[in-house]
């Protein structure tokens, strides 16, 4: 493998540390809004509620049905390759188990509920899934955790500190551990607009923390992880100040428009596109690098992101009116002192 091949794995192999980016920027996003309206005193259950399932909901039920459906599909018609049933003959890190066995009822009802990694495994080839349950139990233990230091009466903390309780005993060690990625973000609610570091710094210190996540420097399990929560934290604090716009900001407003319906439907379509071209061609699975493999690599990811933007057409963008709906089904008003609750 020469010198760009190396690069080229290098700078694509950080799929579980872009996770800890997402966690952060989550509690950042959601956490601190939390924060700030329990600090006012306008936080409302309910309208927190709708806003987080109807933005879960409106892409999630609908990618699994789709996920099943291509596994399905791709397990009867295209498995050649064997990447369903564990059966293919190379060495494929996120493909580690019988995707087949895991298209079930009752499978699908525990990540129809959140519960997958907690109940059961992911539905079918869906893997990333594993993040959204996290985020989902994040969603509820956020609040619940800073209404304590919000709740002065004894009796609107005690049913605080139960649910709490139970979560802890119902989460598994693996969510509870990422829970504190999760509240760096909402911690620079703190922070008060200040800048703890100099940008450049924090960029610096995010670079190393990416390197030594990618090279395995840090053998401490999870440090790696709560390294790059902390550096990514950083930047967020060090950025939030600037008022000029980054380069390429229009095309990064974009692509977040459909990036969540990218993170829920992109890897049951990808794995079913590499299964047919490899039934039809016998390629395109660990080839070596070549202009071949190259222009493989470069048709699937048009095709998985043309996958998910029409899948959010139909999903992504309707969360408006589906929390309108909720709104309604409710009777709640959307607005609180003069704003839409995001």
């Amino acid at each position: 493998m020469g010198a760009i091949g190396k690069i080229f794995y290098f700078m694509t192999g950080f799929g579980h540390s872009a996770v800890m980016i997402f966690f952060v920027m989550s509690g950042f996003l959601v956490g601190g809004k939390v924060l700030d309206r329990l600090a006012q005193g306008n936080f409302n259950w309910q309208k927190y509620a709708v806003n987080r399932i109807s933005r879960l909901y409106a892409v999630y039920v609908l990618a699994l049905l789709l996920g099943g459906a291509l596994d399905y599909l791709g397990h009867h018609s295209f498995n050649q390759s064997g990447l369903y049933n564990q059966k293919f003959s190379g060495q494929i890190a996120v493909i580690n188990h019988n995707f087949f066995e895991n298209l079930t009822a009752p499978i699908f009802a525990v990540n129809l509920l959140m519960c997958q990694t907690i109940l059961g495994p992911v539905f079918g080839s869906n893997g990333p899934l594993w993040s959204l349950a996290n985020e989902f139990w994040y969603y509820l233990a956020g609040p619940l955790l800073f209404g304590l230091f919000y709740t002065f009466t004894r009796w609107r903390l005690l049913p605080g500190v139960a649910m709490l309780v139970l979560l802890v005993w119902f989460l598994p060690a693996s969510i509870l551990i990422y829970f504190f990625v999760w509240l760096l973000g909402a911690a620079l609610y703190f922070a008060n607009g200040r800048a703890l570091v100099p940008l450049w710094a924090s960029l610096i210190l995010l670079a190393v923390s990416f390197s030594a996540a990618r090279l395995q420097w840090l053998t401490v399990p999870c440090l790696a992880d709560f390294f790059i929560g902390i550096t990514f934290a950083l930047v967020i604090n060090s950025a939030a100040r600037g008022s000029r716009r980054l380069p390429g900001h229009g095309l990064s407003r974009k692509a977040a428009d459909f990036s969540y319906s990218v993170y829920l439907c992109h890897f049951p379509f990808l794995v079913f596109v590499l299964s047919a071209l490899y039934q039809a061609t016998g390629t395109g699975l660990q080839e070596p690098r070549s202009f071949l493999s190259s222009g493989i690599f470069l048709l699937a990811l048009v095709l998985v992101y043309a996958w998910a933007f029409l899948v959010s057409l139909a999903t992504e963008r309707q969360t408006p009116r589906i929390r309108q709906w909720l709104y309604q089904l409710i009777r709640q008003d959307p607005l609180l002192k003069g704003r839409i609750i995001r």
